[in-house]
């Protein structure tokens, strides 16, 4: 099957060959000729399996066939005479998703006059409100600031042909039901519906039920994770050990860009800032930290000499990130699924990979749950601490970690009530500071009124 066979037009077919895509994978083979059709989707599929492009390309072909209305006043009107309105809604439930989605959308949208553009959170919506203005033919989106920009009147939704739900099941765990549900009903009722979750679970199928009409459904089985090539294994190790084994593992392990997963945004802070305390290079990415930020440390990430990346998963789904040698879950995944998009990280494209897992005692119950998933009994063991110097600096993380105490807190204080080389401020012939007298009760308008009278 090629890219031809699926009935792409020529600007689609040019912007796949500028891609570098040979041929179609199974999601965009099943999932391209039904969009073209105009049919519903409902869409099981990890990251990884080209689910992007089996969306974003045939809507742009849908796009293109629509024929655009004659300028009305100017408004959202090109330099051409094109006139520009949204038509094609796409939501996301992270800003590094929506920014991918936007970014593979105007890659394959180049040899057309589509216009697209992305908005969400974190930054400031002025020059997010002024592309609008301009008027766009696709937006991706996060669904608070699409809701925050339409309640102020910035863009409507009621000319919205297709409307595409991305990692629906991610959007549904972080508490975007009832943000759903309102963009779905400011939509027009008649409209081609799209929904793309990597797991489908019955509150996702409930609402598939009431979004879609008769959906063709699609579920592309993840791929069996290939043990030839990646080198699994489980360590048994308590919580308050974590930090030292990571270190010690980090620092003994020849390896080239490596994820650290963790469970929440002050793990990946906490352990973002230990990595660094002991000479790692290390940047940390969650939902909380600023748009700035995160997309600084991706891009950082993805260079040629790339830090150690310590993410939630909410912060690194759907990122596309190649090359990369370990993955560390730090924390073991309450959800079988995620253990896989995890460890699918590493060892593609034939490459060699490596990924072990901190497992402490409270965790063993989603040990074994992700032992049934993949069918097999991951390989344990112990680490062995004593085969380690005993790094003074290794000790300090592990000790702060452990107990909250910094001993370096101590000297500082000691420093900043001795002075600087010793001594208090009276040996160093300084003058006490003199208490400032007290300027008696203060006068108030009432009291001046009484001396009037008086």
């Amino acid at each position: 099957m090629t890219f031809e066979e699926l009935g792409l037009s020529d600007p689609l077919l040019k912007a796949v060959k500028v891609a570098g895509y040979d041929t179609p994978t199974e999601i965009q083979i099943e999932a391209i000729p039904r969009i073209l059709d105009g049919k519903d989707i409902l869409g099981c599929a990890q990251t990884g399996t080209g689910k992007t492009a089996a969306f974003a390309m045939p809507t742009i072909q849908r796009l293109l066939k629509t024929s655009l209305r004659p300028p009305r006043g100017g408004k959202n009107k090109s330099r051409r005479g094109i006139v520009h309105e949204l038509r094609c809604l796409v939501l996301a439930p992270t800003r590094e998703l929506a920014g991918q989605i936007s970014e593979n959308f105007r890659e394959y949208s180049h040899f057309t006059r589509l216009r697209q553009t992305v908005i969400f959170g974190g930054v400031g919506p002025k020059p997010q409100i002024q592309r609008l203005q301009r008027g766009v033919d696709i937006l991706v989106a996060t669904p608070g600031r699409l809701l925050d920009l339409h309640g102020k009147g910035h863009l409507e939704l009621d000319q919205v042909q297709t409307l595409i739900i991305d990692e629906a099941d991610m959007l549904f765990d972080m508490g975007f039901i009832k943000d759903l549900e309102r963009i779905v009903n400011l939509t027009p009722p008649k409209r081609q519906t799209l929904l793309f979750s990597a797991t489908i679970p019955e509150e996702v199928q409930q609402q598939a039920a009431q979004w879609l009409r008769n959906p063709y459904s699609i579920e592309i089985t993840p791929e069996a994770i290939p043990i030839e090539l990646i080198n699994q294994k489980i360590y048994f190790i308590e919580r308050d050990e974590k930090d030292q084994m990571l270190i010690q593992y980090l620092c003994s392990t020849p390896r080239g860009r490596t994820m650290v997963f963790v469970r929440t945004r002050l793990d990946a802070d906490r352990v973002g800032r230990n990595l660094n305390k002991v000479g790692l290079t290390a940047v940390s990415i969650h939902g909380e930290k600023a748009q700035a930020k995160r997309k600084r440390a991706i891009t950082d990430f993805k260079s040629d000499e790339p830090p150690i990346l310590v993410a939630t998963d909410v912060a690194a789904r759907g990122l596309d990130i190649s090359k990369v040698s370990h993955v560390i879950n730090y924390a073991v995944p309450e959800f079988p699924e995620i253990y896989i998009h995890r460890v699918g990280r590493t060892g593609r494209a034939g490459a060699k990979g490596e990924a072990i897992t901190l497992c402490s005692s409270d965790e063993r119950y989603h040990l074994g749950r992700i032992e049934e998933l993949v069918d097999m009994k991951l390989p344990t063991s112990q680490w062995p601490f004593e085969d380690f110097p005993d790094l003074p600096h290794l000790e300090k993380a592990y000790h702060r970690k452990k107990t909250g105490h910094d001993p370096r807190r101590k000297q500082r204080w000691e420093k900043r009530s001795t002075g600087k080389h010793g001594g208090n401020s009276e040996s160093k012939g300084r003058k006490p500071k003199k208490k400032r007298k007290s300027r008696g009760k203060a006068i108030t308008q009432k009291d001046i009124q009484a001396n009037k009278r008086g």
